[in-house]
């Protein structure tokens, strides 16, 4: 209190916001292997409580993000029930059994504000265009979260009333070993980023470029990822879109190169009505080239990558992608859901979604409907309605913030289209048979 009290005084300011929300969830069916004698339908209660701070003043702050129980699965108590007989295990663990530290200090940077432009320095969240590559993971329904141990510097470099920003960014992405074990060499198998962003922004669009390149000097290997982004909103009129491409080539072996030539994009458009807005949607994820079957993992025989997936954050659908799809199958072990109930990202497919959403002044319901091909083959993965209702209960506004607390209910049901029903591994084959269902509900307090 002492600390806080003489930081007030120095003129310094505490900003708090964040949520605490748990979710209910049932799910039925998610294994792509058909299991006989085995209860297919599981539920579960998640919860996490997320608080973004900032210290300091108008031209200088630390700030930070602190998440507490992230994902912790109830039933894994810090503590452990009185009868010690059926409750052994006292941990945090999330839906796969991983431990999860009670607190966790994801972001921590220092942004300063001079005559010159921003800067920004340390552990940095990331976020741009429509986030289907590159997502901060801030809203109340995400998991994750683009952070980058990044320097920045942006800047309006044709006056303090343009309307571009620019910015130049390093990351270092890994810190590689110095010294590999049993090796007599020295190998700095260091991985940094050297990116460029551009944005135009004015009251009807939005707009620009965000590019990287990523070396590891190492292995010899290159990455070049750029991604062009547009919102126009004009009049009741919604136009959105973003293009992605990483290209490049890398050195798993010293005898092999991999090249890399991978594309993604996304498009919307929609109409808002006063209390009526539809949106259609479309999205392509490139497919894998015919040697390296279905996702990034590289093998003697692979000499291309051409798959391209989007952020684990970017979730057109509550099952597709979530829950189902992936990685190219699971593995059954206890009931069967190993690799089943990890993150998902859209990967290998073509999309189109159409959605609605009707609101009011505290409640929003929004039907939507899904429907997928595997962009190798160009065969049907399904379709998804899906149905959500979301309730303000309460408003209130403090001084400079607004509490409230917020009810969601979602309900998916997939049916599994030819692509799921004909999954392959070396002398095996599996039929796909039954559809998916998923109920998620979610209460939140926001501040």
């Amino acid at each position: 209190m002492l600390l806080l009290s003489s930081l007030f005084v120095l003129g310094f300011e505490l900003e708090l916001n964040g949520y605490f929300r748990t979710r209910p969830k049932l799910l039925s069916n998610l294994t792509i292997v058909e299991l006989q004698g085995v209860d297919t339908l599981i539920g579960y209660i998640d919860s996490r409580s997320m608080t973004n701070f900032s210290l300091g003043t108008d031209n200088l702050k630390l700030k930070g993000r602190i998440d507490l129980l992230d994902n912790v699965v109830w039933g894994f108590n810090a503590k452990g029930a009185a009868d010690s007989a059926l409750a052994e295990t006292v941990s945090l663990n999330d839906i796969v059994g991983k431990d999860i530290p009670p607190l966790k200090v994801k972001r921590l940077y220092l942004e300063a504000r001079t005559s010159i432009g921003l800067f920004m320095l340390g552990f940095v969240p990331s976020h741009w265009g429509l986030g289907m590559s590159v997502n901060s993971g801030d809203r109340i329904y995400d998991d994750f979260g683009d952070t980058f141990a990044r320097f920045l510097f942006a800047t309006k470099p044709f006056g303090e009333e343009s309307k571009i920003i620019t910015a130049l960014f390093f990351d270092k992405a890994v810190e590689g070993t110095v010294l590999q074990q049993g090796a007599g060499d020295l190998l700095d198998a260091d991985t940094d980023d050297i990116g460029f962003a551009v944005l135009y922004e004015d009251e009807a669009y939005k707009g620009g470029a965000y590019s990287t390149m990523r070396s590891q000097w190492a292995t010899n290997s290159r990455a070049f990822f750029i991604s062009l982004y547009s919102e126009l909103t004009p009049r009741k009129f919604y136009f959105g879109t973003e293009i992605a491409g990483l290209f490049g080539s890398f050195t798993p072996y010293r005898d092999q190169t991999v090249s890399i030539n991978s594309l993604g994009a996304v498009g919307r458009v929609g109409y808002n009505f006063s209390r009526f807005f539809p949106v259609l949607e479309v999205a392509y994820a490139s497919p894998p080239s015919a040697d390296n079957e279905f996702d990034l993992d590289t093998n003697r025989r692979g000499t291309k990558i051409n798959a391209f997936t989007f952020d684990p954050n970017y979730r057109p659908a509550l099952l597709l992608f979530q829950f189902v799809g992936g990685k190219k199958f699971p593995q059954p072990s206890q009931k069967g859901y190993t690799d089943v109930l990890e993150s998902r990202r859209v990967w290998n497919a073509f999309y189109s979604k159409l959605s609605f959403t009707v609101k009011t002044e505290r409640v929003f319901v929004i039907p939507s409907l899904l429907i997928a091909w595997d962009s190798q083959k160009w065969k049907f993965l399904g379709f998804e309605p899906d149905f959500e209702i979301r309730n303000y209960l309460l408003k209130e506004k403090g001084n400079d913030t607004q509490h409230n607390l917020f009810l969601s209910l979602r309900l998916g049901y997939l049916f599994v289209g030819e692509r799921l029903k004909e999954l392959e591994r070396p002398g095996e084959q599996f039929t796909k048979k039954s559809n998916v269902f998923g109920i998620v509900g979610l209460v939140a307090y926001e501040f």
